[in-house]
């Protein structure tokens, strides 16, 4: 379902979930705006709770936003349902002669073409920006939209902590929005009991290892973040994970203090195959629903993910470690086209850039020693000159690939946008690029010369490999990527 089919419709209900956050109202006014600028009619409804919580109050007040508390709803011809699905346990069910979904969470009920539901996105509020950028929905013309979308993102982040796709980041930059407002409204957020609720988690907080573990009662995500940011500076605690009952579900905050646990790795971990999160190395938060639990109580269930993840790894550490790369197969890198891009090409020596792409962000300083190489897969990664010189050869040809989201690279001081492709080149190794590597057979982390502050996570089955003469050159190479781009010698 499109934004232009809905508009087809003259006459349209788009229903909030039963506890409305800022994510839920905004993506709500947002297609309400778009809508009613299209000629339909439109009513914003919620049912359940009236809402009392002064931030969402105050969001509805300055921005104006007609939303409707109803308890029975005349059958709607389209009822659109934003950020929950139609049936869901935590929206409340009306008759209808059609329902459209736009969610970013788990897919709950079976899918339609009237579904937009990606969970890889941290709030409903990007999917819906998304989608009106698309539409040439004028912002410019309609910054309480922008400025509410913004918001949304925020909230239901923890302040950018669990962002999980370059467009969440894309949407948080957003010069749309009004900046004093929605500072405004985040300094509203608590009420005497919601102190009360910190202050009980931290009190009853337990140590997992090295792992804090917080439990809280139904709350604001934002508290957990809250939470969080306290327990992380407990001398004990590298890292620490408080949770929440939360929408027919649990929502997560983490927070890291070490390089060796990265809280957004560490919330995909516990999440996966029951939910979704997202973050950044040191912040994160995310999402798991009860029915994926299958039963199983919350503090049970987080808790044996904590200590299955501290008993996972393997870590590799460039130039200290003793793995046997001389008894490894050699491999030699096919003459695939691959991309680069020198990073002086793209901005200014000396510019502080951020590289974004579908793995995460990328802090580099433009220089005419730095390179970055774009992959089959639309992967990148930067290379120091002198080592692209050594292994490829430069072709004459665009590099051009189709990949989920092309990388971008950001001015950290201009917040000017160029995407990487656009600069790209092709070019192929040369034929002896041999390295030596070997399938893990546990999954690891590797600390690179070329970040030591950050790892690259390797599962089983990726292939940990080493320069055939420079063993303290470790890195890890995707499976998937690994037998399209080297063949064994």
């Amino acid at each position: 379902m499109t934004l232009s089919k809905i508009a087809a419709f003259k006459e349209v209900v788009v229903q909030c979930h039963d506890a409305p956050d800022p994510d839920t109202i905004a993506c709500g006014f947002a297609l309400w705006r778009f809508l009613t600028d299209n000629g339909a009619k439109v009513r914003l409804i919620y049912s359940g709770a009236k809402i009392t919580k002064p931030n969402v109050v105050l969001m509805v007040k300055l921005l104006e936003i007609p939303l409707e508390h109803i308890v029975a709803l005349p059958r709607p011809k389209l009822l659109i349902t934003v950020d929950c699905q139609y049936g869901a346990g935590n929206v409340t069910r009306f008759a209808c002669d059609r329902f459209a979904v736009f969610d970013h969470h788990r897919q709950e009920i079976p899918v339609s073409d009237d579904h937009v539901i990606f969970p890889q996105l941290g709030s409903c509020s990007t999917l819906i920006w998304d989608l009106l950028r698309k539409e040439g929905f004028d912002f410019a013309a309609n910054p309480k939209i922008a400025t509410a979308l913004v918001y949304g993102l925020v909230t239901d982040t923890i302040d950018g902590a669990e962002m999980r796709h370059p467009l969440d980041r894309d949407l948080l930059e957003f010069d749309g929005a009004d900046a004093a407002l929605i500072r405004k409204l985040r300094n509203s957020a608590l009420t005497i009991e919601d102190l009360k609720i910190v202050a009980n988690a931290l009190a009853a907080s337990r140590l997992i290892g090295t792992i804090g573990l917080l439990q809280a009662d139904a709350c604001d995500p934002n508290l957990l973040g809250f939470a969080g940011d306290i327990a992380k500076q407990v001398e004990c605690f590298d890292c620490c994970v408080a949770y929440a009952p939360h929408n027919a579900g649990v929502k997560l905050s983490i927070r890291s203090s070490v390089r060796e646990v990265m809280a957004s790795e560490l919330v995909a971990f516990i999440t996966e195959g029951a939910g979704s999160g997202g973050g950044s190395m040191e912040k994160a938060g995310g999402y798991i629903s009860l029915k994926a639990m299958e039963g199983v109580a919350p503090d049970e269930f987080v808790t044996a993910k904590i200590k299955e993840y501290q008993s996972r790894y393997n870590f590799i550490y460039s130039d200290n470690h003793n793995i046997d790369f001389a008894s490894m197969p050699r491999y030699r890198k096919l003459p695939i086209p691959i991309g680069f891009a020198p990073t002086n090409d793209i901005f200014s020596n000396g510019t502080p850039i951020c590289v974004r792409t579908l793995e995460g962000d990328v802090d580099v300083v433009v220089s005419s020693e730095i390179y970055l190489m774009i992959g089959v897969e639309g992967e990148i990664y930067p290379i120091r000159r002198f080592r692209f010189e050594e292994d490829y050869d430069v072709l004459s040809d665009p590099y051009v690939v189709t990949a989920e989201y092309a990388p971008a690279i950001i001015n950290k001081h201009s917040g000017e946008k160029k995407t990487v492709i656009a600069s790209a080149r092709a070019c192929v190794p040369k034929a002896e690029k041999i390295i030596r590597a070997a399938p893990l057979g546990r999954d690891a982390k590797v600390f690179t010369r070329w970040d030591t502050e950050k790892y690259l996570s390797g599962k089983i089955g990726d292939y940990v490999a080493a320069s055939r003469d420079d063993f303290g050159n470790v890195y890890i190479v995707k499976r998937e990527i690994f037998h399209k781009t080297y063949e064994s010698i």
